[in-house]
């Protein structure tokens, strides 16, 4: 109980001593219920119950807990946790009426901020969630709560101080976004100064997904998986070159973003990750206890990691399904281990191929970059042989100064950064390996959903996009 207690202190709401007593009630009720003492916990119930009977009692109560919980939420913000990331572990660790009680919670203490100072992707992460106000302003989440409830408020109870513990029990996480009230839009300098994938580039790419999602034929998906790489690794290129090119933009740093990775399997949905990380030239974080991988880019090479792993995940999972289980003979499964090495397969070989594809979009743009400049430098030559070297000598420097710049010094450069940027977040961290295979049939059949056909040839993409 000494633990509790210094939570709602931290939390800032000290109870009462007559709503402390109501809460040490709830708490020997819940931990009876934990044990398997039902009479026990029915009994502790009753004296819950005559509390929430008369209405003062009730009212003083409700305030307490519903501080309680947005405290603790205001508390998680403050030790680098975000919206998504409370509520993909309530959801896994309090359930369904848990987790809601937490997405309450969480969008009315985000509600006490003009949204324009809350970082937009927090919204975003609450309307995936499906979390918003939706009671009446002149009642309070719980009371709203409990008349939704089956068993009204005296069936919640449980639930806040679960809901309650979770918080106050949070680790601390790296902080990658200004707290609530302290976002400010970034200041652009100009057209094409955003650092995020063109929309219209990012509908081409899930274009070609869909289709490879769609399709039954594995050939197909993996063709029109390379597609869509090559064309996010050229535009990873172009806004690579297009940065180093001109003034360097506040924006055009680094960044962080977590994911949630979801049971079972979840080493080889991590490996999957990030294989396609490294082809985009990002890299990960995976906090496995925690549920969560984070992700660390550039701002477009982190919109290409997300949609091309959602897309590998979803047609990874439909492959696995059209195997089937694997019965062993005289009873018991191999399903399990299958599915793990066959995971495990996919993630291998496809990184593999998606390296083959950045790789060669790599070397197009240097080989183009290449010819601009031996045009420049025969414009230069021409211009000095007609007098004009001054002139000439201007227009050719102003040109390599642009898309001519070396390109594998940019890259190499933006991947020191994005190094630089995992050090500074994770300074202990520890790499380890995935884990081996154990189901040769599994692995084999990995490999061949990933190795299906071939890649996709630059007009080939553009035709199909």
């Amino acid at each position: 109980m000494g633990r509790n207690n210094q939570q709602r202190r931290a939390a800032g709401a000290e109870p009462s001593a007559e709503d402390q007593m109501t809460l040490n009630w709830l708490y020997r009720a819940l931990r009876l219920t934990n044990d398997g003492r039902a009479e026990e916990a029915d009994q502790a119930f009753v004296e819950v119950e005559r509390v929430l009977a008369h209405p003062p009692g009730r009212r003083t109560l409700l305030i307490h807990l519903n501080t309680l919980l947005r405290e603790g939420v205001s508390a998680a913000w403050q030790i680098g946790w975000q919206p998504a990331d409370v509520l993909r572990l309530a959801t896994r660790d309090l359930g369904a009426v848990g987790s809601s009680l937490i997405g309450d919670a969480i969008a009315k203490q985000l509600d006490e901020f003009a949204a324009a100072t809350v970082t937009p992707s927090w919204h975003d992460q609450l309307a995936l969630a499906s979390a918003s106000v939706w009671w009446e302003r002149s009642t309070d989440p719980l009371t709203a709560r409990a008349a939704k409830t089956t068993g009204g408020l005296t069936a919640l109870l449980p639930e806040v101080l679960r809901g309650v513990d979770l918080l106050g029990g949070l680790p601390q996480l790296q902080q990658l976004d200004p707290l609530p009230g302290q976002w400010r839009p970034p200041r652009h300098t100009g057209a094409g100064s955003s650092t995020t994938v063109d929309a219209r580039l990012l509908d081409r790419v899930r274009a070609l997904l869909a289709k490879a999602e769609s399709t039954p034929y594995e050939a197909e998906a993996e063709t029109f998986t390379a597609g869509a790489q090559a064309l996010m690794a050229r535009h990873s290129i172009d806004r690579a070159m297009l940065a180093a090119s001109g003034p360097r933009r506040s924006g055009d740093v680094p960044t962080a973003r977590r994911g949630g990775v979801e049971r079972p399997y979840e080493a080889p949905k991590v490996l999957l990750l990030d294989v396609v990380a490294r082809a985009n030239r990002c890299r990960t974080v995976w906090s496995e206890g925690l549920g969560f991988v984070t992700v660390i880019g550039f701002a477009g090479d982190l919109d290409a990691t997300e949609t091309i792993f959602t897309s590998l995940l979803l047609q990874s999972s439909q492959a696995l399904m059209r195997h089937g289980s694997r019965p062993m003979r005289g009873g018991g499964s191999r399903t399990r281990s299958f599915r793990r090495s066959f995971l495990q397969a996919f993630a291998h070989r496809i990184g593999q191929r998606l390296e083959e594809v950045t790789a060669g979009a790599t070397a197009e743009a240097a080989a183009a970059a290449t010819e601009v400049e031996t045009e420049v430098e025969a414009e230069v030559a021409a211009g000095v042989a007609a007098g004009v070297e001054a002139g000439a000598a201007d227009a050719g420097e102003s040109r390599r100064s642009g898309p001519t710049r070396d390109l594998v010094h940019v890259l190499e450069s933006r991947a020191a950064e994005v190094d630089e940027t995992v050090t500074e977040l994770f300074p202990g961290l520890v790499t380890r390996s995935a884990g081996a295979a154990s189901n040769h049939e599994g692995w084999w059949a990995g490999v061949q959903a990933a190795d299906a056909a071939s890649l996709f040839e630059a007009q080939e993409i553009e035709a199909s996009s």
